[in-house]
């Protein structure tokens, strides 16, 4: 740690003496600026783009449940490529933890998403049916 804080204040020493001398001397100071200007800059690298499948073509998985039922939902997510899969899953946020983002297998991706539906329409349906019973005192 100590080296390094000597070496930081021995290259603040060397900048400000080379500034001065940039100042007193313009064809050193051209020089100086022409290497200067060679050195990429850090934060130039441009980043990547993600393409993204727009949200409206990701079907909707609960009339897709409803019409077909479990079964035949199922089968359904099986034929469906995996980006159309991996788009229901971040639609539905079914994958907080972004386990399945390594997932290659369609198959293993459509049980996912109607493990995770079952489960959604599980806790709903233990509120149905519960509107009219309130108790007066």
């Amino acid at each position: 740690m100590r080296k390094e804080k000597a070496l930081i204040t021995l290259l603040q020493g060397l900048v400000k003496l080379v500034a001065e001398e940039s100042e007193r001397n313009p064809e050193f100071g051209a020089k100086v600026e022409g290497l200067l200007r060679d050195v990429p800059d850090k934060h130039a690298t441009p980043k990547k783009a993600i393409a993204r499948q727009p949200e409206s073509s990701v079907p909707d998985i609960h009339t897709e449940w409803n019409r077909r039922g479990e079964v035949e939902f199922r089968l359904w997510l099986r034929d469906q490529p995996i980006n159309t899969l991996r788009s229901i899953v971040r639609s539905q946020d079914f994958d907080p933890t972004r386990r399945t983002i390594k997932w290659k297998e369609s198959e293993k991706l459509a049980e996912f998403i109607a493990d995770g539906l079952r489960s959604r329409l599980a806790r709903g349906s233990a509120f149905i049916g519960m509107g009219g019973t309130e108790s007066q005192s």
